[in-house]
């Protein structure tokens, strides 16, 4: 499963789909060749919202990999919560 970590200055948003990164992506290039605009931020970690982007904005996108599947058997024969992730805590 890949997941997308969208850096906007010191703000991060985590998106799970390439759609709404790509849409996003489209947008801040349209507003940093303008003098600025506010670019909607939907389905993400986050609840929606808008960041005002300029040309001096950073932006930087990043995509990790998660596991399908555990890294091997558990030792213990419970309940196996390797996928609860917290977007939040992914580097």
């Amino acid at each position: 499963m890949q997941v997308y970590h969208v850096y906007i200055d010191d703000l991060r948003f985590t998106f799970v789909e390439r759609a709404p990164v790509e849409e996003f992506k489209e947008r801040v290039v349209e507003a940093s060749r303008a003098d600025g605009a506010f670019v909607p931020i939907a389905r993400s970690s986050r609840p929606p919202s808008e960041v005002f982007v300029t040309s001096q904005t950073k932006v930087r996108i990043e995509t990790a990999t998660l596991p399908r599947e555990s890294a091997g058997p558990s030792d213990d024969n419970g309940d196996d919560d390797a996928f609860w992730f917290d977007f939040d805590s992914l580097q």
